[in-house]
């Protein structure tokens, strides 16, 4: 029936690595990780009110460092999305299209450099509250979110469930009034009580950006700014993203971007950039069992990343990019490196990032969509001082992934 919005997702991915990246850890790993989504949704019979649940289980039945038990990477089936929506075009009187959320939500800001929902990793953040849009249809030139919730704690058994002293709140404004210069800026808050992190951090930033078109140029700017504090200790702390992009007007469409990215770092881990609920695919590389860059004490000026898509149903992607701390007596965050003295030096070294996507669309295959990448992590000078070093030997990354959808 029109009225039922009914969709089912599998996903299987076998990833490995053949070297180590992190303290004191040496040789290969390898994962199988799976994913299965389904959502239902509930519309036009209700009006204005619509309803939506979203089930998901993530399970990893390969796991050679105990992943399996990890809640970043298995959550056995719960409840990931489960609101209720009052939508309107002309919400409550005011003549503005909007939407208010009330229950468990998924959420998505921006390009995901602090909120995101699913991506290529097995942790999707979720929330429990209530989330107001008002004008972000593609009819409006403005729109504005607001939501107010408590970030769910995963388990990988037992359901999971709000901490009841943690609190995420926020909002975002956008601007479409000038095609050359779509606009973002938002605030967000994370309040966490003694048994979490306890994380009271307030995060600003705006973002600037021009949508790609053939034989243009394009370019996005984003600039965030974090103050609070991090298990009492003061910080402040401020992240950047930069990009120039080209659109080539080929038989064979070809893009062509060039990326920066800054994130600032102190020798006290707590003071370094917490970048909250985000993903990093898009930008630092695989994530899954590798992950080895953090939107933390980072600098990295020199990136590039290509994508061709030969056919329609098929798709390219090539990336190399290159990496240093920003503060070299800071950690090397999420590998749990670190030289306070500074004399290990900053270079960590360049990754080379690739994958193909074919997904056909017609035939037996049509409700497929296959991926394999691979990825070379070539480390740099810092490996070879820094105390507890996993070694100098390059990383080599290797993934295919298969993903049904009906």
């Amino acid at each position: 029936p029109e009225w039922l919005d009914l969709g089912v997702e599998h996903r299987t991915r076998y990833e490995t690595f053949n070297q180590s990246f992190t303290k004191g850890t040496a040789g290969s790993d390898q994962m199988v990780a799976q994913r299965t989504r389904i959502l239902l949704g509930i519309k036009d019979i209700w009006d204005p009110i619509r309803f939506t649940l979203e089930l998901a289980d993530f399970r990893a039945p390969v796991a050679d460092r105990g992943q399996d038990h990890n809640p970043n990477f298995v959550d056995h089936l719960d409840i990931f999305q489960l609101h209720l929506d009052l939508v309107s075009q002309n919400f409550l009187g005011t003549g503005t299209s909007g939407m208010l959320e009330v229950g468990r939500l998924v959420m998505d800001f921006g390009k995901g450099r602090l909120i995101a929902g699913h991506r290529f990793g097995s942790f999707t953040p979720s929330f429990d509250g209530v989330q107001l849009t008002l004008g972000a249809d593609k009819a409006s030139d403005w729109g504005l979110r607001a939501f107010v919730t408590q970030p769910v704690q995963r388990h990988t058994v037992s359901p999971d469930w709000t901490s009841p002293i943690s609190y995420f709140s926020g909002a975002a404004i956008s601007s479409r009034h000038v095609p050359w210069a779509n606009a973002e800026l938002y605030i967000f808050q994370l309040n966490e009580g003694s048994n979490l992190q306890k994380r009271n951090l307030s995060t600003m930033g705006f973002r600037v950006f021009s949508k790609p078109a053939k034989e243009q140029f394009d370019y996005e700017i984003e600039s965030m700014y974090q103050v609070g504090e991090a298990d009492h200790t003061n910080q402040f702390a401020h992240r950047h993203h930069g990009e120039v992009g080209y659109s080539f007007a080929t038989e064979w469409p070809l893009r062509f971007v060039y990326l920066f990215d800054y994130s600032s770092g102190d020798r006290n881990p707590k003071k370094n950039f917490d970048f909250l609920f985000a993903k990093r695919r898009a930008e630092y590389g695989p994530t899954g069992i590798l992950g080895i860059i953090f939107p933390s004490n980072i600098f990295s000026p020199l990136g590039f990343r290509s994508a061709l898509q030969p056919i329609s149903t098929v798709r390219l992607m090539v990336s190399y990019r290159t990496f240093w701390l920003a503060d070299g007596r800071g950690p090397f965050v999420g590998s749990g490196l670190q030289d306070p003295t500074g004399r290990a030096g900053t270079f960590l070294g360049n990754m080379l990032d690739s994958s193909i996507t074919w997904a056909p669309q017609a035939g037996y295959f049509r409700h497929t969509a296959f991926e394999v990448g691979y990825t070379r992590f070539f480390k740099g000078s810092y490996f070879d001082r820094v105390p507890q070093s996993p070694g100098t030997a390059d990383v080599n990354y290797v993934y295919t992934m298969v993903t049904l959808t009906f």
